[in-house]
């Protein structure tokens, strides 16, 4: 048994670990602690007090809070640009934050908020120079922000409603450099009854998809009532500077120390046809893309339900068991991305404040669905007890740069990414309109993209589900420098049937 389960095992009788002055002490109800947990705990008091350790210093991280000081480009964007800068910027996808909204407002009203909250956020106006291996990063005037307007009012409704979704559409998708003037920009479509939709869009090395729902309710808000009703979080460079000062601590260092010991640990994955290392690598990424329609993610709800989980875990499950299966491996690490918001002072802090988890799965063949998906929280568990937070092009000790080479082989094989679209307000018209899924099929016609030639580095597999409340938009992409054809062919049957398996129709 590894030490996470060890020690979620104790937790989940009460017994509550922790230490002092180098010694583990324990809070547990009477007579819970056995002989042989006793026994246990000696016999692996290193590997237990390690853990411990290092469990207070993330815990240290995400107490941090916010400091004071120059404006400093965060250690995640120092990162962000070492993967994504460059000439080829932009090739073949921009990697964007969209945020669209449709508001019951004039054009003249709806832009006054926009330019509100630009002045609010130094993260929505800041850009970039490379100097060498050193990013530094300005800011621009507030009052420089320009927003561009087409009026579509002498369209029909409906006519103009498409015409604007598309506009919003194209806007989104143009590249916002790293390196340019504005890496956020802002376009307003006027439309008939003194309706209006905006288009904000930010280079994701500045944003992400939780600065799309602040944002985007910030202009409700302003909009509805005056001013945003949240509360003030900590401001993005406020909270990096923290972040920045902690880890170069030695609670930094033992966190940086763990991650490096717990990468070292993990196998390598390999194709199942030919054998070849799963590694990240740059050259031709495919696309099978996909729709859940709501009567399955109604039974996924169900099953969450009943096993008191969440939908994510159950899906998180399916694609690890998947894994396991193609792969012929019981043992095996994945990335999972997360938000670094997981406090009241960080809830609607605007910025770069996503990560990537690093958890270890262990899928036996023999055990079932409700078994592997137990361990696997757990252990999910224990990475966010650990939580370093790094960005997944990486290997998880890599949270700065000089951690490792630039080259530093990247051997963890998938990613997966689950997150709920949109704004609670988003979210309540959904369920509140038709669900327009009812008719599609499942199992689900795959359409596969033609092939993108990435000049960066790419996961052999990647898992994108995104509920969007009356179905799911899935993309699961392959690098296929490191996953051939016939192996991107034999995982996504097996992704259907290990799905089918545990969400029967």
């Amino acid at each position: 048994m590894s030490v996470v389960k060890l020690i979620a095992e104790l937790e989940g009788r009460g017994i509550l670990l922790s230490l002092a002055n180098g010694d583990i002490r324990y809070r547990s109800p009477k007579a819970a602690l056995t002989g042989a947990d006793k026994e246990g705990l000696r016999a692996r008091r290193a590997e237990i007090v390690e853990y411990l350790e290092t469990r207070n210093a993330a815990k240290a991280l995400r107490g941090a809070g916010g400091r004071k000081g120059p404006l400093t480009a965060s250690v995640a964007q120092e990162m962000w640009w070492r993967f994504a800068g460059g000439a080829e910027e932009g090739k073949p996808i921009a990697l964007n934050i969209g945020m669209v909204g449709k508001f019951r407002s004039s054009p003249q009203a709806v832009s006054a908020a926009i330019q509100d909250v630009i002045s609010r956020y130094d993260a929505l106006r800041v850009r970039f120079e490379g100097q060498g291996e050193t990013l530094t990063p300005f800011l621009n005037p507030a009052d420089s922000f320009e927003i561009e307007q087409e009026d579509l009012r002498a369209l029909a409704p409906d006519a103009a409603n498409k015409a604007a979704a598309k506009g919003a559409q194209q806007f989104c998708a143009r590249v916002n450099l790293i390196e340019g003037q504005w890496l956020t920009r802002a376009k307003l479509f006027a439309l008939p009854a003194r309706e209006s939709l905006a288009a904000l869009s930010s280079a994701h090395m500045i944003a992400d998809a939780g600065t799309r729902n602040i944002i985007l309710d910030e202009i409700h808000d302003i909009l509805d009532h005056g001013a945003p009703r949240a509360a003030p979080s900590t401001l993005y460079n406020d909270y990096s500077l923290a972040e920045r000062e902690f880890l170069v601590t030695s609670q930094g260092a033992q966190l940086i120390e763990h991650w490096r010991r717990w990468y070292r640990d993990q196998p390598m994955m390999k194709a199942p046809s030919d054998g070849a290392p799963l590694l990240w690598g740059n050259g031709i990424r495919m696309v099978r893309n996909f729709t859940i329609p709501g009567r399955v993610l109604d039974r996924v709800r169900v099953l969450a339900d009943q096993w008191k989980v969440t939908p994510f875990l159950i899906y998180l499950t399916i694609f690890s068991i998947a894994m396991a299966r193609w792969s012929g491996m019981e043992r095996f690490p994945i990335r999972v991305l997360g938000d670094k918001r997981t406090s009241l002072e960080l809830s609607n802090t605007v910025g770069l404040m996503f990560c990537a988890d690093a958890v270890e799965i262990n899928a036996p063949t023999q055990a079932d669905f409700e078994t592997v998906m137990r361990g696997i929280l757990a252990e999910y568990d224990a990475s966010l007890s650990l939580r370093i937070p790094t960005l997944h092009f990486w290997a998880p000790q890599c949270v700065r740069p000089g951690i490792e080479a630039r080259d530093y082989p990247n051997k963890i094989p998938a990613v997966f990414n689950y997150y709920s679209v949109g704004t609670a307000r988003e979210r309540a018209e959904k369920k509140a309109g038709r669900d327009t899924s009812a008719s599609l099929p499942w199992p689900p016609e795959v359409v596969t993209l033609p092939p993108q030639s990435w000049p960066r580095r790419s996961s052999p597999l990647f898992l994108h589900v995104m509920d969007m409340g009356h179905e799911a938009a899935v993309s699961l992409h392959f690098y296929q420098g490191a996953v051939s054809p016939p192996d991107q062919d034999s995982f996504t049957h097996q992704l259907f049937k290990i799905f089918a398996e545990a969400v029967p129709a």
